[in-house]
């Protein structure tokens, strides 16, 4: 029997305008009244993810997948799981992208930190709904301290993210995670933060069985919980790749995807 669902937000939970849908929210209020536990688990910061948290009206001592798995925090601030990224990796990794001028997000304190501004930094930061801090060498800023970073994303035109992942993978893949969310983002996390990792620890932390949990997502960073789940969803908009991976194909995230999972699989139990 399902007891926990774990969704992703961006093309699975959120619609195209990256809003939740009030055919979304019934249903995981309907869930919720059952007895049911829903979860978001998401590449987004633990700020960018909070919104969606308070809108579903989720219980302040939730827990809330972050950074792909390497943050679990409660929506009421507490941390209860983190798996950085060790400063001496991320600069390795960070010094790669710079010397190729590409354009490099860091995320330390569920902050985003960049080199500089530019018009790529915009457009995300205005699509999350988060500031920017521009502090010259990325590098030298987190040798600053020996931060620990939570993720690094690469910020790429769509068609060179299949070559850079290939690089750093190469380079780097024996150390961390490396995949991609949508089509220009490439996300870097330590080699213990990944989604299924995340999820598999919160269900130990809450009692229940992976067996008990279903995990919706659309994306390659959604892979790792969708196929440790006991149940593992993709949304109809996922890549065929990842809909080759799963147990069950759903909706489309602009056809109310999450009510329709729960009137499957969940709900209807």
């Amino acid at each position: 029997m399902i007891k926990l669902i774990a969704s992703d937000l961006d093309d699975t939970l959120l619609d195209r305008n990256a809003n939740i849908s009030l055919e979304n929210k019934e249903a995981i209020q309907r869930a919720i009244k059952r007895g049911l536990i829903f979860t978001i688990a998401t590449g987004r910061m633990f700020q960018a993810t909070l919104p969606y948290a308070m809108e579903l009206n989720l219980s302040s001592e939730q827990p809330l997948i972050c950074y792909n798995g390497a943050l679990i925090k409660r929506v009421s601030g507490e941390v209860l799981y983190e798996r950085p990224l060790e400063p001496q990796l991320a600069t390795a990794i960070i010094n790669y992208g710079q010397e190729r001028d590409w354009t490099i997000n860091v995320y330390y304190d569920d902050r985003l930190f960049v080199s500089e501004i530019n018009d790529k930094v915009k457009e995300y930061a205005s699509y999350v709904g988060v500031d920017i801090e521009a502090v010259g060498d990325l590098a030298e800023f987190i040798l600053e301290g020996n931060k620990g970073l939570h993720k690094i994303l690469v910020n790429n035109e769509a068609e060179q993210t299949k070559l850079r992942i290939e690089e750093l993978r190469e380079l780097f893949g024996s150390q961390a995670q490396i995949t991609n969310s949508r089509a220009k983002f490439i996300e870097i996390t330590s080699l213990d933060a990944h989604k299924g990792q995340a999820l598999h620890w919160l269900a130990d932390f809450m009692g229940l069985n992976i067996k008990e949990v279903l995990a919706v997502g659309d994306s390659n960073n959604d892979l790792t919980m969708l196929q440790m789940a006991g149940v593992g969803v993709a949304v109809a908009n996922a890549s065929d790749y990842v809909k080759g991976q799963v147990d069950f194909i759903t909706n489309c995230n602009h056809e109310h995807a999450i009510a329709k999972v729960f009137e499957d699989y969940v709900l209807k139990k």
